[in-house]
């Protein structure tokens, strides 16, 4: 049985959370993680916070 996975991991969203602060578009921080640049939109628009 293959196993998919739909929450991204602690080290993804590290990643996607360095490639923001690098300048990064959400296509080249999904190349580095291995997900879709949708999935990386959508996360960091769920998880965005503005001081």
């Amino acid at each position: 049985m293959t196993c998919k996975y739909k929450h991204l991991t602690l080290d993804a969203r590290q990643e996607i959370q360095k490639g923001l602060k690098d300048g990064k578009t959400f296509t080249e921080i999904g190349e580095i993680v291995g997900k879709d640049p949708s999935t990386i939109s959508k996360e960091v628009r769920a998880h965005l916070i503005t001081e």
